[in-house]
């Protein structure tokens, strides 16, 4: 990878995944606020909505990874379950066990799983596609 593709592909990670971000904040907080539903529902049902657009944005925008993806969507839900899992439980044990208010736990959200993602993703999920890319021309290893 040459020296200014890593800061090119965590600007894009930072806006795909900002963007995904937003999307499940604006979400669970109209969920809440505007609808009244429970956080524990809104939160994880905004996160799988997110993840969507975290899923094209990342493969496409992030990784630039063209290839067929079976093994990547797969790795890449794997994630999104986790990610669900603690969408729903963040709320959980903040909101529920320690009556914190709905804002701490979609902060905490925003905060935590963008960062563990960006590991996982690079490291495990388009991984491949990142290996590829030193083989394109203007690109070493």
């Amino acid at each position: 990878m040459s020296g200014r593709a890593l800061p090119i592909r965590l600007a894009r990670m930072v806006l795909v995944g900002g963007i995904a971000t937003l999307l499940y904040a604006c979400l669970s907080m109209a969920g809440t606020t505007i609808a009244g539903l429970p956080l524990l529902l809104v939160s994880p049902l905004s996160y799988g909505l997110a993840s969507l657009w975290s899923y094209a944005g990342h493969r496409w925008l992030t990784f630039g990874d063209r290839q067929p993806a079976p093994r990547a969507a797969l790795r890449f839900f794997c994630l999104t379950m986790a990610g669900y899992g603690a969408a729903a439980a963040i709320p959980a044990i903040i909101g529920g066990l320690f009556e914190g208010p709905p804002w701490l736990s979609i902060l905490i959200v925003c905060i935590g799983i963008p960062a563990v993602n960006y590991v996982v993703l690079s490291r495990h999920v388009f991984s491949e596609a990142l290996r590829g890319s030193r083989h394109r021309v203007g690109h070493t290893a």
